[in-house]
């Protein structure tokens, strides 16, 4: 299984740090773990969007978290837990939600035992 630089194991919360490439991960139901995107910020109106969703995964949060003023850049920190067990990909986009146009695009497979 291949790990981010930065992933930290905190107790039934694994906390995945996009790093610009695609990872695996493992967990097991009803474990928690946050994946944190990096974003323009707010003020600019795009934003993070989880574009398939199934059974087997579900998000229990979101919030924006900026790194100096409120509607500048910053780190989107979704909250994803394991409904059941199966694998699955999360498909993040990055774009405005009245365009079409995708800026970015984040792939994540997960595997929930």
């Amino acid at each position: 299984m291949r790990q981010p630089a930065f992933t930290f194991l905190l107790p039934l919360i694994l906390l995945l740090t996009s790093c610009g490439k695609d990872y695996d991960y493992e967990i097991v139901v009803d474990e928690q773990f946050v994946l944190n995107l990096e974003t323009s910020g707010m003020g600019s109106g795009y934003s993070w969007q989880w574009e398939k969703k199934d059974d087997i995964l579900d998000t229990i949060g979101w919030e924006f978290i900026p790194y100096e003023f409120p509607t500048g850049p910053g780190v989107e920190r979704w909250t994803f837990v394991g409904k059941r067990k199966g694998t699955t990909q999360i498909k993040m986009i990055y774009k405005r939600p009245w365009e079409t146009e995708i800026i970015d695009k984040r792939e994540y497979n997960v595997k929930v035992r």
